[in-house]
């Protein structure tokens, strides 16, 4: 299961909860390729892991492939992940495979709402702290 959501600015917003079957991971880029259609120039992603575990290798060669791809036009972009140094390992490695310092892991949302909010305007931190929260309401 996943969202990928496009509220305000220049920021979007995924939240990807695994299993992800290779059919689901085809609609998934699709989805991502029209929300970011819809953003012109360049974009702030954040990502929601923290309900995904290991991504089989379908799954992460894809990611890779599609970070690399769209790297020229990240401000910033970050995921939040849970506490498995398994999986936080797997999201290491697709971060340095996409070739930019512009991506980042974090565990805690305050880190991450800190990195990813010097670079969004007040009404996008605003947003990204209604995502961030929603997180904890519904985890």
């Amino acid at each position: 299961m996943y969202t990928v959501e496009h509220h305000t600015g220049k920021l979007f917003e995924v939240r990807v909860v695994t299993p992800m079957t290779e059919q689901e991971l085809g609609q998934f880029v699709h989805d991502l390729n029209r929300v970011l259609g819809q953003i012109p120039g360049k974009y702030v992603g954040v990502t929601d892991l923290t309900e995904a575990h290991i991504f089989p290798p379908y799954v992460t060669q894809t990611m890779i492939q599609y970070m690399a791809a769209s790297s020229p036009r990240v401000i910033r972009s970050a995921m939040l992940i849970g506490e498995s140094a398994t999986f936080a390992l797997q999201v290491e490695r697709v971060l340095r495979s996409s070739n930019s310092d512009l991506r980042r892991a974090f565990r805690r949302a305050e880190e991450l709402e800190t990195w990813v909010g010097e670079v969004l305007t007040i009404e996008e931190r605003v947003r990204l702290r209604r995502f961030l929260t929603a997180r904890h309401v519904s985890a």
